[in-house]
């Protein structure tokens, strides 16, 4: 999920201010009791739905009391291991937190602050309650934020993601593991000290998505239309799509730039129209492929396939003007399917706990992910709990799907997976499209990239 062009927010000198006010918020010790319903967007609450209290979905959460025995690792005292003591872990989540604007990360502090409420209220990790410290990466001071966790008493960074990952050779640097809830840059995703509940490296990309809309729309596709935001992130990722998808038939009779924010499109749809373009595809922000969808709407341009990936999983697109159709991928089960999803109720009754204003994303969830798969690594360590360690534990997982809360990964290979679901847009809401049910997955669909996306940040030495 690579929103990355948003950094452009605040490279505008006008919106800077909008970006956000605060690097480090105030450390925050989360625990407690159940809550409600799932917030707008799906129903959830009771129980979780999935039995005992640390179930989530078909996951036995790895939070606990333990033995009680929390000594330190063997041959070191708690003040020897980063922000570990006998009693404690503390850890930390980097995202934007940008006021008005409105970016993608939205909701990943809330949902591993919502993971950390969870966690403690079973016991903690092997008995050691989770304290977290959150850190605003005001889009484009991910850097400074990433300064901070380094000089704070900081275990891991845990259920983190920003729109701009300048600080990913600063993490690495200073140590720190990071167990994210996605990565956008090469910088990161192929970072020797980062994993991703649901990896997504630079240098791979899942081609079964083309190949469901080559199979079903064959002559639209050799008619095909790329548009994105004109800054070297938005354009890499639309290299990487161009990249896999035309050795299944797309031709890209339409590559085009546009401005970082775009008031008019409609010289770009006059363009379209006139190459006879019938798909049409954006890497940008949903605020500007919603204005893209009214142009095209204004000028009467119907192309047979609007094709969009996983961060136009928004209300907001769905609602616009020109969306009905509009096909949409998702790597998170629905939100619309939580009722026979007890997985995603337990997401949705944490996060209505800690931050009942809150509205659930496809990123929450998969910050939610990241802090059970961080907890699966740590509690295996038992007193042995480095950062060393955690790096070797978090390696040696192979399956993951968060308890069926997405589709199912490789974390510890950091391996992207062949699996994928498509929404539709129909009547203002999201419905599933393809497959009937679940994800369709063929690992064989994973293709490796030839191209030059960039390097991950490593260890020295």
């Amino acid at each position: 999920m690579k929103r990355n062009w948003l950094v452009v927010v605040c490279a505008l000198a006008l919106l800077a201010a909008a970006c956000g006010s605060r690097v480090e918020g105030e450390a925050t010790i989360a625990g407690g009791g159940g809550g409600g319903g799932g917030g707008d967007r799906a129903a959830g609450g009771g129980d979780g739905g999935g039995g005992g209290a640390g179930q989530v979905g078909t996951l036995e959460a790895a939070c606990g009391k333990g033995d009680g025995n929390n000594t330190a690792p063997e041959g070191a005292s708690p003040a020897d291991t980063e922000g570990v003591t006998a009693d404690t872990i503390r850890i930390g989540v980097i995202s934007d937190k940008a006021g008005p604007v409105k970016v993608p990360t939205v909701g990943i502090e809330e949902s591993t602050e919502a993971f950390v409420a969870f966690c403690n209220s079973l016991g903690g990790i092997n008995g050691r309650t989770l304290e977290l410290t959150k850190y605003d990466s005001m889009i484009g001071a991910h850097a400074e934020a990433t300064e901070k966790a380094c000089n704070a008493d900081i275990f891991a960074l845990v259920g983190s993601g920003s729109v701009l990952e300048t600080g990913a050779q600063q993490m690495v640097d200073c140590g720190l593991v990071e167990v994210a809830a996605y990565g956008a840059s090469a910088a990161k995703t192929l970072s020797d000290r980062f994993f991703n509940p649901v990896p997504s490296p630079a240098n791979q990309y899942p081609t079964g998505s083309c190949k469901y809309i080559a199979d079903k729309f064959p002559d639209a596709v050799k008619k095909a239309a790329i548009l994105y935001g004109d800054i070297p992130a938005a354009s890499n990722r639309a290299k990487l799509i161009k990249e896999a998808c035309e050795p299944l038939g797309f031709e890209f009779v339409y590559d085009k730039a546009t401005p970082i924010i775009t008031n008019d499109f409609g010289p770009f749809v006059s363009e379209m129209e006139s190459e006879g373009v019938e798909y049409v595809t954006m890497v940008s922000a949903v605020s500007e492929t919603t204005k893209l969808l009214l142009s095209m709407s204004d000028q009467g341009f119907e192309p047979e396939v609007i094709d969009l990936g996983q961060q136009y999983y928004d209300p907001e697109l769905a609602a616009a003007t020109g969306a009905e159709g509009a096909l949409v991928l998702t790597n998170t089960a629905p939100f619309e399917e939580a009722d026979d999803n007890p997985a995603l109720q337990v997401y949705l009754k944490w996060l209505e706990e800690v931050a009942p204003d809150v509205e659930p994303t496809s990123l929450g969830v998969q910050a939610f992910s990241a802090g059970l798969l961080f907890a699966e690594a740590a509690a295996s360590l038992g007193n042995n709990l480095t950062r060393e360690n955690l790096l070797e534990a978090l390696s040696e997982i192979h399956e993951w799907d968060g308890g069926g809360l997405h589709f199912p990964t490789d974390p510890g290979a950091n391996q992207a997976s062949g699996c994928f679901l498509y929404l539709k847009v129909e009547g203002g809401e999201f419905v599933r499209e393809f497959p009937d049910e679940g994800f369709e997955c063929k690992p064989e669909d994973v293709v490796e990239l030839e191209g030059d996306f960039g390097e991950g940040a490593k260890e020295k030495g």
